[in-house]
């Protein structure tokens, strides 16, 4: 068979005008994309599933026999820190609704990491203490993130959301009905050989996931080191988004942790006074005058985030979901989303879809190695169709809203242009 035939000739297989040029581009974006795809989707569902795990395999740690009422949130704290170093920094207290569950003291390892202290609520004894990498939430939730590479590692990420997107566009187009009905299309073509019923097998499960695939890649660019923390942050700044809850990431030191330990109490007092339900995050930044920043963990359309004054433990701030703007609630729904916070349904439709990208990578590669002309390793060759107007302008605004994006389409560009050149010579 021909290469044209092979790659798929747009005008001898009666398929439109710009398969070819697409059918080009999706393959680059996917080349770009698998190998993030498989990061992301492992660490995802490990993560989605890592405070599971944590129970099933750290009971004596996980869960304490109910007894009467909780210490102090201070005393807790200084129950689990007292083996710590004064320096050690404190980048958070889980202190659960539950009764019958421990109290989590995260501290930072020397490597960045988060790594566990359990305290019985009743007694402030320590129950265990897990190393950074025996923690699974906070070992997945660091990979997933980009560690150990930093903020390259976020960028990275960034880079590969605006290729998966491209990629699932065109992947659309390319899969878009033409002469089939619907819902027919949906249904892998078994009689027509090997390279048509890979190439449907990957195009179903695609479409099915599409939308979905699309939300996560848009909502999880607020998360960004540079889109989320430069360009975001702007925009609201500008446009007046911006989210009274504000964030903190703890990091305060143990001996600073400890000397708030009066205020500590009389926030947490106050916060469940206030009816905030379900496991509460407390935190304190390092830097001098930041508040105690309180919020409940995985309550969506119930979420609370509180300031306190570090001194007196006096709520200064209680935002609730109706008090965030338009984008900070989109990007808190969007958190929920990712973490499965909305029960089981929502924890199994992640994983499947974590699954299905898996599976689109496998047999992405399989089709195209069906379908490369036979003996060599190759794109799909370049067309002489030419860019349409429209199409050229989503780019462009694609490229100038993304701009790591838009910068590796530059240079992919330049690099496809100096080939050619080299080639001619």
């Amino acid at each position: 068979m021909a290469d044209g035939m092979v790659w798929g000739d747009t005008v001898a297989a009666g398929r439109p005008r710009y398969y070819g040029l697409l059918w080009r581009w999706h393959f680059f974006a996917a080349l770009l994309v698998i190998p993030f795809v498989l990061w992301q989707s492992t660490t995802g569902t490990l993560y989605l599933w890592s405070e599971w795990w944590m129970d099933q395999t750290q009971p004596a740690m996980r869960f304490v026999e109910p007894r009467g009422a909780a210490l102090p949130p201070g005393a807790q704290l200084a129950g689990a820190i007292r083996d710590a170093g004064t320096d050690t920094p404190v980048l958070g207290m889980l202190l659960p609704a539950d009764p019958a569950r421990s109290t989590t003291v995260l501290l930072q390892g020397g490597d960045g990491l988060p790594y566990p202290v359990f305290v019985d609520p009743y007694t402030a004894h320590i129950l265990g203490t897990l190393t950074p990498g025996q923690w699974l939430p906070g070992l997945t939730r660091a990979l997933h993130g980009g560690w150990p590479l930093g903020e390259a590692g976020s960028w990275l990420l960034e880079l590969a959301d605006g290729w998966a997107i491209v990629m699932v566009l065109t992947g659309f187009y390319l899969w878009w009905p033409r002469g089939r009905p619907f819902p027919e299309v949906l249904w892998p073509r078994f009689r027509h050989g090997a390279r048509v019923v890979v190439k449907d097998l990957h195009a179903s499960v695609a479409v099915l996931f599409s939308l979905a695939l699309l939300f996560f890649l848009i909502s999880a660019l607020p998360w960004t080191s540079f889109w989320g923390g430069q360009i975001l942050s702007r925009i609201q700044a500008a446009t007046g988004q911006t989210s009274p809850a504000g964030f903190s990431n703890g990091g305060a030191s143990a001996a600073e942790m400890l000397a708030h330990g009066q205020a500590l109490d009389e926030a947490v007092a106050q916060a469940r006074a206030r009816g905030v339900k379900g496991l509460l995050d407390v935190r304190l930044s390092p830097w001098p005058g930041a508040p105690l920043w309180l919020t409940n963990q995985h309550m969506p359309g119930a979420d609370r985030t509180l300031h306190a004054d570090p001194r007196s433990g006096q709520i200064i701030r209680d935002v609730r979901p109706g008090d965030l703007p338009a984008i900070p609630r989109f990007v808190a729904f969007g958190i929920h989303v990712h973490q499965g916070d909305f029960g089981i349904a929502n924890l199994m439709l992640n994983t499947g879809l974590a699954l299905s990208l898996i599976w689109l990578s496998v047999t992405g590669f399989v089709s195209w190695w069906l379908r490369r002309p036979e003996g060599r390793i190759a794109p799909p060759p370049k067309t002489a169709t030419a860019w349409p107007k429209g199409l050229i302008a989503s780019v462009v605004t694609m490229c100038a809203v993304l701009p790591i994006f838009g910068l590796s389409v530059i240079v992919l560009l330049a690099g496809e242009r100096m080939a050619g050149a080299l080639r001619k010579a």
